[in-house]
């Protein structure tokens, strides 16, 4: 894997998910082989965003393989391999991260550019998991709405990255407009010297394209597309100065 991708926010209800799967399906779209891991193991939403909330995944040799999107995105998630995916996962510390650790040495993932990593919201088990193991050539996004309680906890993010030693590769203000707010994570990135990334707008098309299971930057005539590819342009030119690996 060359670089790995955290999608990070200490808030729930932010987007980050949005964030997540649009990005890894924008960079499968350009060419490049992408693996989406989703670990919110108590919330996996990814699947359902894209459509393969019935999918299950094969073992091939020992190995899972995971689900494929299109050519070349592949996704892993617990939402595949529980039998009834309206059912909670119920799991104490331990158990979360043995299953995180086979998401990563047990899965059959191909030779990959990116792997995205969902983040389930918080600091948690999972985070602190996946960041010791795929510290190498990584770097973290921080997912933000504009309110008062979620930029203070990406500013809890941004420690958290810091504390970890994984580099920032920039900050996302996401739900930005009249609603609930503008520019207030723009501000927080200049205070916190982090790379602004840019804003999406309150958009209901990307909510529409959410529940039909398809992502939203499958459509090049909105809005949200020309800001999403504006920020992956951005995401992908910090990254190379944080990477080391060919």
């Amino acid at each position: 894997m060359k670089y790995k991708i955290f999608i990070m926010s200490n808030k729930g209800g932010v987007g980050k998910t949005t964030v997540a799967v649009n990005l890894a399906y924008s960079l499968s779209e350009e060419g490049y082989k992408v693996g989406l891991l989703d670990i919110d193991i108590h919330g996996p939403n990814a699947p359902e965003m894209l459509g393969l909330k019935n999918k299950r995944v094969e073992a091939e040799n020992e190995k899972i393989v995971p689900v494929k999107f299109n050519d070349n995105l592949y996704i892993m998630s617990i939402a595949f391999l529980t039998e009834n995916q309206d059912q909670p996962v119920i799991w104490r510390g331990p158990l979360k991260t043995k299953l995180i650790n086979q998401f990563i040495e047990d899965v059959k993932w191909p030779k990959l550019d990116f792997l995205v990593v969902d983040l389930p919201p918080g600091t948690g088990d999972e985070t602190i998991t996946i960041m010791q193991i795929l510290k190498e050539d990584s770097g973290s996004i921080i997912v933000s709405t504009p309110q008062k309680v979620s930029v203070m906890d990406a500013r809890k993010a941004i420690t958290v990255s810091k504390k970890f030693d994984i580099p920032i590769i920039g900050l996302i203000e996401n739900m930005s407009g009249d609603v609930f707010g503008i520019e207030t994570v723009e501000k927080l990135a200049e205070n916190t010297k982090v790379t602004f990334l840019g804003k999406l707008s309150m958009d209901k098309t990307i909510t529409d394209f959410s529940n039909k299971g398809k992502p939203f930057m499958v459509n090049k005539k909105i809005k949200a597309y020309t800001e999403f590819k504006n920020i992956i342009e951005k995401i992908k030119k910090n990254l190379k100065c944080y990477a080391t690996s060919d």
